[in-house]
């Protein structure tokens, strides 16, 4: 008895030394995560925490009263939380409730953001809260942070003064300010999702194309171009574009962003300026005017004298006075980078007459020492027409403002980019638990994206977007090998299979699929069940391996076939065995009749053996009749219509009017129903029940024959009441007498072909009877049985479906 304390102390031990391993791990797992358990007790007024909760809150204190905790709540939040202690929301839903608060410690006087996460706990002795906590302080900032950096950006971008426009790499129109959205004369949902080319014109569309492309390529950081626009009313706009890419975080192209500021005037300005000087000739005083007016700066230098001249506004740029005639050492030493642009001038010079040179500039002023942008554009002329000397000549802009305002603007799209990363960052995150419940499970799901023809947009093709490790399973595949592959890629024959019409079915329509299909191609034999739904251009199709009900379906079917078509054969059997045995008794009989007639004084006792050969002959007959009859009742399909029973008793009655005499017996017929059924076998099956009643009756009791019917519910049917057919409710026609009965103990026996309870002599019969009944049963969707005792009479209990008769 003392081992039996010992051991039962020994299992406490271990049971409370596992526990304090389990409470152990729980609390190095939460402190890792770091979040802190709590509970409240309104009726105590105080808060019980965990060393966890006192980092998080900063509170170095096992308990605080709950008063002196609301009071260094935030004011705009205390309302809520004591809203929530008066009326918990978990009362009603039963469900956790989670609040954000920000609270200040009386510790370290340091404010933070708290998420607690509790519900109430209802008990006899009190009510009480308890859940987790988690300093949310730095998540809290990173948000305000984001939203700054997003009002900074639409703040800029807004209130730019030249037009902005960012553009995918497939440059279609992602977002545009209100300048650029005037300049073009659309509202900016006009364009939204548009491609560049509905506004260029179409002689420019091939050029910025290709500048796109080497912006890709990485062949240049930026460009900028002249080009036209075409408004929505039709009117042609110039602008000057200043283009650049943005890259991820990866330094994989992302986006361009593109500067456009409106020259159209400036340009008019130009074409009037070519119109003024044709028609005041070649006035170089009239020309500098209008440069000056353009606000550009000319230059021209002169190649073999090594000389440069300046317009007074170009001088400027470079530090000089109008009064200095800078030599072109001068001008060079001011230009940062010469050694970069010094290729550019060689091949424009090499090329001769014509050429043109188009280049970007950094300019040292050596008055301020301040460096601007400038925009150079010349061309190689001979100075004289006779001369052979060459010079460039040209016109220069200030970039300045617009090139820093493009950078600027970058500077604040990456910086919204990388809180973009943040929130992207907490999303993957989300996803990845998502994964993980994806990847548990039994059924193979996979996420897939419509893939259509660019030029005609029909469905061809779907996308693999994400799979799970059961449809990896499945498909005896790799993820790699899967995902961002379509679907004909991978698994070409799939086009021809019959499946390939209900997925493009399902992309086209949205019409949620279900069905079952057999794949056995690539060294497949699988069965799967499919169910697939659409939302916008994804689609989600799941694979249920139903692989062993289905081969477990095929062996039932193929059995159930076997056992039809042995049955059908045993049928048959009989069916002609009977016809082939009805001849050679008719003979029998015939010539056993003839004997007895024409040779009864000359057979003495012979005659009473041919009169038994003739009483067997007759058992035979009958036997062969009541076979056929089973037989047909078994392989003929019965001729269904409504039949009143009530008259098929009444005739059955009829054909039985000589036996009932005989027998002296009395019948009773309640109310009987109409079903739908056969009437020759339910005929059958009346006169084969009460015919048994006949023949089984007591010698000196009279017979009483009851017939009843009534209508039952599914659920009321006796355990022995093994219907053919499934339904809600069932009649029940209940013969009853007061004959001989019968053992229960035979039941089963009963209903078999050529039992018999008693010998011939004492009755006559087959024993194929009552067979017959539970066939036409059966054949009706119903079943029988029966209730007797010996001496106390039978009841037999025939169930036939209610069925709506049309």
């Amino acid at each position: 008895m003392a081992g039996s304390y010992k051991n039962v102390d020994e299992e406490l031990l271990a049971l409370k030394e596992e526990l304090q391993r389990v409470k152990q791990h729980t609390s190095l797992t939460l402190e890792a995560v770091g979040i802190g358990l709590w509970t409240l007790y309104p009726t105590k007024n105080c808060i019980l925490w965990d060393e966890q909760c006192q980092k998080i809150y900063g509170w170095p204190q096992a308990s605080v009263q709950i008063d002196d905790f609301l009071s260094h709540i935030h004011p705009q939040d205390v309302n809520r939380m004591q809203l929530a202690l008066t009326n918990p929301p978990s009362r009603q839903t039963g469900k956790p409730t989670t609040i954000d608060y920000r609270i200040t410690s009386p510790a370290d006087d340091v404010m933070r953001w708290i998420r607690i996460t509790g519900r109430l706990i209802e008990q006899q002795t009190g009510d009480y809260f308890s859940g987790t906590a988690q300093n949310i302080t730095d998540e809290k900032q990173k948000e305000a942070a984001l939203k700054t950096v997003e009002q900074r950006f639409q703040t800029a971008f807004t209130n730019a003064s030249v037009g902005v426009v960012i553009l995918d790499t497939q440059n279609n129109i992602r977002l545009i300010n209100k300048v650029f959205a005037d300049f073009v004369g659309y509202s900016p949902d006009e364009l939204i999702d548009q491609h560049f080319a509905a506004i260029t014109h179409a002689d420019d569309s091939k050029e910025s194309i290709e500048l796109a492309e080497k912006l890709l390529r990485g062949e240049t950081s930026s460009y900028i171009v002249n080009k036209r626009y075409v408004r929505k009313d039709g009117v042609l706009v110039w602008g000057q574009v200043s283009s650049a890419l943005i890259r991820d975080e990866e330094g994989q192209p992302d986006s361009f962003i593109s500067i456009v500021q409106d020259i159209t005037a400036e340009l008019q300005a130009q074409a009037e300026q070519k119109k003024l000087l044709s028609l005041l000739g070649t006035s170089e005083e009239r020309l500098r005017e209008a440069i000056e007016l353009a606000e550009l700066g000319t230059f021209n230098i002169n190649l073999a004298e090594r000389t440069v001249l300046l317009s007074g506004r170009a001088r400027g740029w470079f530090g000089f006075s109008r009064d200095e005639s800078p030599h072109l050492v001068e001008v060079i030493d001011r230009i940062k980078d010469w050694a970069a642009l010094k290729t550019a001038f060689r091949q424009a010079i090499a090329k001769g007459i014509g050429a043109t040179l188009d280049i970007e500039c950094w300019v040292l002023n050596k008055q301020t020492g301040q460096q601007r942008l400038y925009h150079a554009q010349g061309r190689v002329v001979r100075d004289d027409i006779n001369d052979t000397a060459f010079s460039l000549r040209g016109i220069a802009k200030d970039i300045t403002a617009q090139r820093q305002y493009a950078k600027e603007l970058e500077q604040q799209v990456q910086g919204r980019t990388q809180a973009l990363r943040q929130v992207n960052k907490l999303v993957e995150q989300q996803a990845d638990q998502l994964r993980f419940i994806t990847d548990s499970a039994l059924t193979a799901i996979a996420l897939y994206s419509i893939v259509r023809d660019e030029t005609t947009g029909d469905i061809i093709d779907l996308r693999y977007e994400l799979i799970n490790q059961m449809a990896l399973s499945m498909t005896g595949r790799k993820a790699a090998d899967l995902i961002g592959h379509t679907l004909l890629e991978v698994f070409p024959i799939m086009k021809s299979s019959s499946v390939w019409p209900h997925y493009i079915g399902l992309a086209e329509t949205g019409i949620p699929l279900r069905y079952h299909n057999h794949y056995s191609q690539d060294g497949f034999d699988i069965w799967y069940q499919v169910q697939g739904v659409r939302q916008g251009n994804l689609l989600v199709l799941s694979f249920l391996d139903i692989t062993e009900l289905k081969q477990t379906q095929f062996k039932l079917e193929a059995l159930n076939e076997t056992l039809l078509e042995a049955n059908s054969n045993l049928h048959q059997f009989a069916f002609v065995a009977s016809h082939d045995l009805q001849e050679p008794l008719r003979k029998i009989q015939s010539f056993g009749a003839l004997l007895q007639e024409q040779y009864a004084d000359r057979l003495g006792e012979g005659a009473g053996l041919i009169q038994r050969m003739q009483l067997a002959a007759e058992r035979m007959s009958i036997l062969i009749k009541d076979l056929l009859t089973f037989s047909r009742v078994a392989t003929h399909s019965h001729n269904t219509r409504e039949v009143p029973l009530s008259r098929v008793v009444s005739r059955v009655i009829d054909d039985l009017e000589v036996a009932i005499k005989e027998a002296d017996a009395i019948l009773e017929i309640g109310l009987l129903p109409s079903i739908k059924g056969d009437e020759s076998q339910l005929r059958q099956l009346f006169q084969n029940l009460l015919s048994n009643a006949l023949k089984f009756r007591q010698s000196q009791v009279r017979l009483r024959i009851r017939i009843l019917a009534q209508q039952i519910a599914w659920s009321d049917l006796p355990p022995s009441a093994k219907t053919a057919q499934q339904a809600n409710n069932y009649h029940l026609i209940s013969i009853e007498d007061n004959g001989i009965g019968f053992d229960e103990m035979y039941l089963d026996r009963i209903f078999q072909v050529f039992q018999r309870l008693h010998g011939k002599n004492q009755y006559a019969g087959t024993g194929i009877g009552l067979a017959i009944v539970q066939k036409v049963a059966a054949n009706h969707g119903g079943s029988i049985t029966a209730m007797s005792r010996v001496g106390a009479g039978s009841t037999f209990q025939v169930y036939l479906p209610v069925v709506s008769v049309q």
